[in-house]
């Protein structure tokens, strides 16, 4: 009895996983998977082929899904043309072991393949390792649940369905490359991997100056994992826009959700072929143009605002003026105002005052027809003016325009009837009493004043026109 379980455990040791050793050899050499899987692909599970380096060439651990020629080269782009897969960065990175895994079909998703995990088939799939020059090393198959790591996770990283989940600065599917956070240099050189955590930037695009144009290789890690593969240019900047910064997280994201571990949002960046460049203060570039956008707007602000208080003091000096002018320019009421009534011609007109002509008259000291409207004054020798043409006359000139009778002051004075309107009393007079009034004070004008008028001296007269 004992011994029969003993041969059913090392039958099942058997059926869980082999190994195979390849001593100084070259070329491509094949390995047989079909013993571990000859009673079917166990269900959760993952077969991981494993490549141990002994000595010699390092070989590549190669996954195709027909065997390739044995004139491959042993490049990146070689080997993915023929439909080659292999474990990239632990190649490049000459580790002593690579790894590939097989699952089941559903259970292997878009981005399985950025931690070597691929669809198991059954027919056609050719599995081996290929090495230009003699080499030596051993590659096992095993048998392992789908949520064993198939490799052990480094620099803290932690195991979760099958996955490592490395922490900040930690790439590759074990963990085990470490990058330089690009935000932290000051300089940057080729013997190094640089990242960049897209969380940690502050603005929609990230901008960094070199001190020369060199070739840098970029890549979205989520995208491409393989650290030395991405896009090469020349150039003196080291510059992402928002829409690949966008990109970028949006399959983060994506890898996110299918393989139920957490994932930092990376881009890496790798120098080629230069030792050494150094960064310019982008903080500092960034300060001063914050600085100077600063200091103009604040002189900008001044400037408007003086502007806007220089358009203000000019309107309100301007209207100053304007009201100054205007209480310059309106008339000061002189004698004339006090004791030659003013009316409007309509008024005039309709009175048939006697010895007044209305019918086509005219102002005789400007020359235009009276308006029904317009202000009038009648002088006690019964000639009818505008009345500012009469004011501005009697300024200059005091006697009439058309007979020469004498308009000075005294006379005006001595012409008025005791009871005659005033200046006080046009203001204090209701409008339909006023011109009743006035009409008095033009009637009593043919009694005593014109006859007072007819008796003056001419002599008067003439001394008046010499004035």
């Amino acid at each position: 009895m004992i011994i029969l379980i003993f041969l059913a455990c090392v039958h099942l040791s058997v059926n869980q996983k082999i190994e195979s050793s390849f001593l100084r050899v070259f070329g491509i050499q094949a390995f047989q998977i079909r013993n571990i899987t000859q009673n079917g692909f166990p269900q959760k599970s993952k077969i991981t082929i494993t490549l141990s380096h002994l000595e010699g060439e390092k070989p590549i651990l190669l996954m195709c899904t027909n065997k390739p020629n044995a004139n491959i080269s042993m490049d990146f782009e070689s080997i993915t043309q023929k439909q080659c897969f292999y474990d990239v960065n632990a190649y490049e990175d000459k580790n002593k072991k690579q790894v590939l895994s097989l699952q089941d079909k559903q259970f292997v998703g878009k981005y399985h393949h950025n931690y070597n995990i691929y669809e198991y088939q059954d027919t056609g799939l050719f599995i081996g390792a290929f090495s230009k020059l003699q080499s030596s090393y051993s590659i096992q198959a095993e048998i392992q649940s789908i949520y064993t790591c198939q490799k052990e996770c480094r620099n803290g990283a932690s195991c979760f369905y099958g996955i490592c989940e490395c922490l900040q600065g930690s790439f590759g599917d074990d963990c085990s490359i470490q990058g330089l956070n690009i935000l932290d240099q000051k300089t940057l050189s080729s013997g190094h991997l640089y990242y960049l955590n897209i969380k940690q930037l502050t603005k929609t695009a990230f901008l960094r100056i070199l001190s020369n144009s060199i070739p840098i290789r970029r890549q979205c890690y989520a995208e491409k994992p393989q650290v030395n593969h991405g896009a090469q240019v020349l150039t003196n900047m080291v510059q992402l826009d928002h829409d690949q910064i966008q990109n970028c997280q949006n399959i983060t994201f994506q890898v996110q959700d299918e393989m139920k571990i957490q994932q930092i949002p990376y881009y890496l960046f790798k120098i080629m072929d230069v030792e050494n460049v150094e960064i310019f203060d982008n903080n500092l570039q960034e300060e001063s143009l914050s600085t100077f956008i600063l200091i103009l707007f604040i002189c900008l602000s001044v400037l408007l605002f003086l502007l806007i208080a220089c358009c203000c003091s000019k309107y309100f000096k301007n209207k100053i003026d304007y009201q100054k002018q205007q209480l310059q320019t309106e008339a000061i009421p002189t004698y004339v105002d006090l004791y030659i009534p003013t009316y409007k011609f309509q008024e005039i007109k309709q009175s048939d005052v006697p010895y007044i002509h209305t019918d086509g008259h005219y102002c005789s000291i400007c020359l235009e027809r009276f308006d029904l409207y317009n202000n009038v004054k009648i002088t006690y020798c019964k000639h009818l003016y505008h009345s500012k043409c009469l004011r501005l006359w009697i300024e200059k000139i005091k006697v009439c325009p058309l007979c020469r009778a004498p308009l000075d002051e005294q006379t005006i004075i001595s012409m008025v009837p005791p009871k005659s309107m005033t200046l006080i009393d046009q203001i204090t007079n209701k409008s339909t009493n006023k011109f009743k009034s006035s009409q008095g004070s033009l009637n009593s004008l043919n009694n005593q004043n014109t006859n007072k008028f007819q008796h003056l001296n001419y002599q008067r007269s003439l001394a008046y026109i010499d004035q």
